[in-house]
């Protein structure tokens, strides 16, 4: 099965794009966005994943207001084929321009809730460590990520009111990451393993003029499997944003990504 990304020269196996490389079906591609006010009146979350071989591609979106209720969206689908279909019902995700600029809209539902809401960077792409994690034999999770920071404009609509989002004070990070990670319900069947725990904190920080962003990541037994600080200039628009940057080199690092 061919989709539009077939058109493009990024194939990285003999199979079409929609054919992953693993026949884990813990396999997915996901991006994740934060919104927050800068006097940390409101906030937002944004979430959307295919999870080819589980056939199912979800959304989510929530919004809440100091003092406040909480209002969420959620809505799943199966997947289409085409990736670049990043649809489910109301809910749609347009990346207007790569590493650059996104749209997410959430068009007037039965939930109350709607938003048309743009992210526009303004750090380069900060490209994480690879992460994994073994149980026995099997890797349980094989992911990479990367972040970037912006800041959103646009409004949202809830049961309780409306904000106006506007870019000047309204900041947000975007993740983005793809790999096998548990999802869906547990395998069952074969030999009991041990637990697949782990430790994860991840900690993406604005400031005045650069961001820092801490990750740590341990194993069951809590060993170090991850460990980086990054410090990154905060551009004032998309247009000054290097257009080459440099990928990590090591699990054990302190970057400053220029």
């Amino acid at each position: 099965m061919l989709n539009k990304l077939d058109d493009f020269p990024i194939h990285q196996t003999p199979e079409p794009i929609a054919h992953v490389a693993t026949s884990d079906r813990n396999a997915y591609d996901r991006t994740w966005f934060n919104g927050y006010a800068e006097d940390g009146s409101a906030y937002f979350g944004i979430g959307m994943a295919v999870y080819p071989l589980r056939g199912i591609l979800d959304c989510a979106f929530s919004v809440v207001e100091q003092g406040g209720r909480q209002h969420a969206f959620y809505a799943s689908r199966r997947a289409p084929l085409e990736r670049t279909d990043m649809q489910v019902g109301p809910f749609r995700l347009e990346v207007v321009e790569p590493l650059r600029r996104t749209r997410v809209v959430l068009d007037d539902n039965a939930s109350g809730l709607a938003c048309d809401l743009t992210f526009s960077a303004r750090t380069a792409p900060i490209q994480e460590a690879r992460q994994t994690l073994w149980q026995g034999t099997r890797r349980v999770m094989d992911a990479t990520r990367f972040d970037q920071f912006g800041r959103w404009s646009g409004t949202v609509r809830h049961p309780d009111g409306e904000l106006t989002v506007a870019e000047d004070t309204w900041y947000g990070t975007k993740d983005r990451s793809w790999g096998v990670r548990g999802v869906g319900e547990p395998e069952a069947g074969g030999a009991p393993g041990g637990p697949p725990s782990f430790f994860f904190l991840w900690a993406p920080l604005v400031w005045g003029d650069h961001i820092t962003h801490a990750i740590f990541f341990d194993g069951r037994r809590g060993e170090a499997l991850v460990r980086e600080g990054i410090t990154a200039p905060l551009h004032a628009r998309e247009s000054d944003i290097p257009t080459r940057w440099t990928a990590p080199t090591s699990a054990w690092r302190r970057r400053h990504i220029g």
